[in-house]
């Protein structure tokens, strides 16, 4: 099962529960993961508009989504870096100068992970939403994740040669 990356989560979350907010989601996919997270964490005045004002952002799904996945895709990738991983860091790194920075991923995981990413996803909601909101929220990214990585409707190889 291969990596499930945190925009296309996102996506599907809003799509499911908040469709009126796609097209903020579909504002911030021509930005890189990076700067979509600089620009949802900053507070204030902008001098580089989104299209939109800061007040509009507040109480939506979208920022308290993407900023809670970004910060799930971070603690797996700490994880996966204490269990090892620090040469690849330093390569990967080195593979990537010059190169768009790789989008947010989150991996497969087990049962019993996804139910401990419920709960940690329920309590950083809690913190923003309302708790039947918070709870709707993290069934559907649990939902989502269990589906794993999202091939798009022309599945894993893209659209076939005779399309």
């Amino acid at each position: 099962m291969a990596l499930a990356a945190v925009r296309d989560v996102v996506r599907d979350v809003v799509a499911e529960l908040a469709p009126e907010e796609l097209p903020l989601v579909d504002g911030l996919a021509a930005y890189d993961d990076s700067v979509v997270v600089r620009k949802l964490r900053r507070s204030g005045p902008r001098r580089e508009p989104l299209g939109f004002s800061w007040g509009e952002v507040v109480g939506l799904m979208t920022p308290v989504v993407w900023l809670v996945l970004d910060q799930v895709a971070e603690r797996l990738a700490d994880a996966a870096v204490e269990h090892g991983v620090r040469k690849a860091r330093g390569l990967r790194r080195w593979l990537r100068r010059g190169r768009r920075p790789a989008a947010a991923t989150i991996p497969p995981l087990t049962e019993d992970q996804l139910a401990a990413l419920r709960q940690d996803l329920l309590d950083q909601l809690k913190r923003e939403l309302e708790e039947r909101t918070a709870e709707q929220i993290a069934d559907a990214v649990v939902r989502r994740l269990a589906r794993g990585a999202d091939p798009g409707p022309a599945g894993p190889e893209g659209p076939s040669p005779a399309s």
